[in-house]
């Protein structure tokens, strides 16, 4: 058997990362901050040191002291989780399958790609819509689909906070897509003067927000997320190996990533749920 019969493992390793990075819809964008720092270092969980905030200033009253408050600091933490798949072809199948030579392990290669992409991200989705300190709120009834009403609902939950240039992007089911569409108040992608908002996934846009669909999400719910609420953090990005089982007569082919997913400013997510027909 000659050596160029076998795709070298770096050479894997290298595609595959090409695939994960393309194919997602909130994993990329503005809502999330990717963090390598876990890369090479010991133990399995990771903790978010965060600054508490003071309060206003007190009004003050001549010859009254000051009271002073504690300066604070909190933390949250991620434990690392594994994922990972295994494909075996067998020789037989590798001689007559169509496609020829090399072309399950292409279609191995691009599937893993595809997976360990639709994973981090389907995680960060579920982080987003169950992280404790999001804000939630169901639409007033009558506002049973997708468009302006739904999203002012959203936006109401910031209060003076909602400024439209803090926001990473909204995210929607499919099932809401036709809504979307005909909603007046919805820019289509293709009428989007502004470069900044064209990237993959998105398919306009309301209040000057990109919208993205993703059926990661639950039909009837969608996010409005502001920049960098969410932390994808890499132990160690996916990683494809290849062995040969000569008794079975076959190839395995496995992948496997180390990452953790957290809300690290759930008062960023908006959690809207649209009220029943």
């Amino acid at each position: 058997m000659a050596a160029g019969d076998f795709i070298a493992p770096e050479v894997w390793a290298d595609l595959t990362q090409a695939s994960f990075t393309g194919k997602v819809k909130v994993l990329g964008s503005p809502a999330v901050i990717e963090d390598n720092t876990l890369v090479g270092q010991p133990g399995e969980t990771i903790s978010f040191p965060k600054w508490g905030a003071l309060n206003d200033l007190d009004d003050l009253t001549v010859g009254t002291p000051m009271v002073p408050v504690e300066l604070e600091q909190t933390d949250s933490s991620a434990t690392i989780k594994e994922a990972g798949k295994a494909v075996k072809v067998n020789d037989r199948d590798k001689l007559t399958m169509l496609g020829g030579t090399g072309a399950a392990e292409n279609e191995t290669l691009r599937q893993f790609g595809v997976l360990a992409a639709r994973k981090v991200d389907g995680d960060l989705i579920t982080e987003a819509r169950t992280a404790a300190g999001r804000l939630t709120a169901t639409t007033a009834a009558g506002v049973t689909t997708f468009g302006k009403a739904a999203v002012n609902t959203a936006f109401a939950l910031f209060g003076d906070e909602a400024e439209p240039e803090e926001f990473a992007g909204i995210y929607v089911h499919s099932a809401q897509l036709n809504e979307l569409f005909d909603s007046a108040d919805f820019t289509d992608v293709s009428k989007i003067g502004d470069q900044s908002l064209l990237r993959r996934g998105v398919v306009g846009a309301i209040r000057g927000v990109p919208v993205s669909v993703s059926n990661r999400l639950t039909e009837g719910d969608f996010l409005l997320m502001k920049r960098g609420v969410l932390g994808a953090l890499y132990k160690r990005r996916p990683l494809v190996e290849q062995d040969r089982d000569i008794l079975a007569r076959q190839d395995v082919y496995t992948t496997n990533i180390h990452y953790a997913v957290k809300a690290i400013t759930p008062s960023g997510i908006a959690h809207v749920t649209l009220a029943a027909a």
